[in-house]
């Protein structure tokens, strides 16, 4: 009788490994019945990495994005139970592959980011009338985050610009080089994205639980003209995206 692990393990190297001849005399069946399964294995996983992936798809074009699938799928097998999680090593996988425009990474590490955004798990938002309860004195050591749906993604290209293009169906033209932070948060079902300034970029880093007087410091390390007004606008912008979690309010 033949090993049960060892029929299991060929099997799995026969579906997802390199197309290979597939010999006959398999007790997984006729040959043509496993090349079945080896075909449905790319194309259910290409059907959810095209979902995750739309922007990549529009500029690879759909042979060119089927392609790179079959491509990621044979070198970074999914290890995960959850088919979700299937596309999220691409990003560093695309960083690998010379013959690719070499910011396709940075655009599937911001789409990686809205789809981990959008599966993240939800909290009440910190909004100016919570705010407003806190006594004169509580707000310089005041504690702020990020709401659990919320990452910032630092690229090396301008491919906020370019997925906007997309979204608006202008010309696929590639993005400018550049560095820069993009914070990417969902608000209800809804998730939003946008490019941080620079001295905002720098400050979003320490919103993981950091004071309201830290902001300030943070900013006035910036050279900022007007320090203490600097981060107040900040602070309101962040929460009227309702992109800070609520915490007690208490003074």
């Amino acid at each position: 009788m033949r090993d049960l692990g060892a029929i299991q393990r060929r099997f799995y190297e026969l579906v997802t490994g390199d197309a290979v001849a597939i010999e006959p005399g398999l007790l997984v069946g006729p040959p043509e019945r496993l090349a079945i399964y080896a075909r449905m294995y790319v194309d259910r996983l290409h059907g959810v990495l095209w979902d995750d992936y739309p922007k990549l798809v529009a500029v690879l074009g759909s042979d060119g994005f089927r392609d790179l699938v079959e491509r990621y799928l044979r070198a970074c097998p999914p290890t995960s139970f959850t088919v979700g999680d299937a596309g999220g090593a691409l990003p560093a996988y695309l960083a690998t592959r010379e013959d690719l425009p070499p910011w396709a990474a940075d655009l599937a590490r911001l789409e990686r980011a809205r789809v981990d955004v959008f599966d993240a798990a939800d909290a009440p938002v910190l909004s100016r009338d919570d705010m407003a309860t806190l006594a004169p004195e509580a707000w310089v050591g005041f504690s702020i985050a990020w709401v659990p749906a919320s990452a910032i993604v630092h690229v090396g290209w301008a491919v906020d610009e370019l997925w906007s293009g997309i979204e608006e169906e202008t010309p696929i033209e590639a993005p400018a080089n550049g560095a820069r932070a993009i914070l990417v948060w969902r608000r209800a079902l809804t998730v939003f994205h946008r490019t941080l300034d620079p001295d905002e970029a720098t400050v979003a880093e320490l919103v993981r639980g950091c004071t309201i007087a830290e902001v300030c410091a943070a900013i006035d390390a910036t050279d900022a003209v007007a320090p203490a007004e600097r981060a107040v606008g900040l602070l309101t912008r962040w929460l009227d995206a309702e992109a800070l979690a609520s915490t007690s309010t208490a003074s």
